[in-house]
């Protein structure tokens, strides 16, 4: 049996012991935030100003893999329906042409073996591939299905020195990268990437440190040439409604699945909230929100498909 599992029985026997009180305490209360945490957007914008060189001319995007949760699990307290989780990586093309990348998906055997229901092998051969073809990747966090594209690439010892930009809290605890493995070599050349509260990268790219989901959790503001601005917050916010309602996933998940800091995701939530508030205009984009991520399509703000 594995422990997963044996977490998951050791909390149905609670259940059936402590009845509504242990249901509403793990699937349905989600909690106020205790802690702030700081998004300044006039901040991010000098920052992503700060760099020079090629702009960002556009944003593009790949379905690889999904999963399915039950709606409770996503938000405290919303139904037992089961929402689509998609994964996705994200490709910033550059006015020169130059590329990079943000998450890198899952391949097909972490993707089964982690109970996935859908995953697209030729999308994830465009991400390999681009990934070849990058100037930078960066990872928002290190769990497998956004770090998963760099652990299995077959060309991972060349691109680990030079491409792949993680930090020392996405390396530090294998646990939280389970069932990714990389060699003491491999983690010591990837570690390229270290910074105190928030970094520009790149031009138009600033990474904002969220520790809470993982503890290598990051967030990426992107300005594009055109002023269109973006912040992909990832697994701070699985869904839209996480953000826009300041609600956090079951506890049934953040602490015996995941074990998050809470009050840190709720905190991160509620600044997201202020600052897409006070810029209408800024484009949240959650880690697994299909309805969002459609919407961004369909208003040709994200481009389907790499850059070959």
């Amino acid at each position: 049996m594995t422990p997963r599992r044996k977490r998951l029985l050791i909390i149905l026997a609670v259940f059936l012991l402590l009845g509504v009180p242990a249901d509403y305490w793990f699937l349905r209360e989600s909690g106020e935030p205790k802690s702030t945490f700081t998004l300044d957007i006039e901040e991010l914008r000098k920052l992503a100003d700060a760099v020079p060189g090629a702009r960002i001319a556009e944003i593009r995007a790949e379905h690889v893999a999904g999963f399915e949760f039950p709606g409770i699990a996503v938000v405290a307290g919303d139904s037992w329906s089961f929402t689509k989780m998609p994964v996705y990586a994200y490709q910033l093309v550059f006015e020169d042409g130059t590329t990079a990348l943000i998450d890198t998906g899952m391949d097909e055997k972490t993707t089964k073996g982690e109970g996935g229901v859908f995953f697209d092998g030729e999308a994830f051969g465009r991400v390999t591939a681009a990934m070849e073809k990058a100037t930078f990747i960066v990872v928002t966090h290190e769990h497998y299905d956004h770090l998963g594209g760099v652990a299995v690439h077959p060309k991972l010892d060349a691109l680990a020195g030079n491409v792949v930009r993680l930090t020392r809290e996405q390396l530090s605890d294998p646990s939280k990268r389970k069932p990714l493995v990389f060699t003491e070599a491999q983690v010591g050349k990837l570690q390229t990437l270290s910074y105190e509260r928030v970094v520009p990268i790149a031009p138009g790219v600033v990474v904002i440190r969220a520790a809470g989901h993982t503890p290598g959790m990051q967030m990426v503001y992107v300005r594009r040439a055109d002023g269109e601005e973006f912040l992909f917050v990832s697994d701070v916010s699985w869904h839209e409604d996480n953000w826009k309602r300041v609600r956090e996933r079951a506890r049934l998940v953040t602490q015996v699945f995941l074990g998050e800091d809470r009050d840190a995701v709720l905190a991160q939530l509620a600044a997201i909230k202020k600052l897409a508030e006070a810029n209408p205009n800024l484009h949240v984009v959650p880690g697994h929100d299909g309805v969002v991520m459609e919407r961004l399509f369909g208003a040709k703000l994200l481009t389907s498909k790499f850059q070959p």
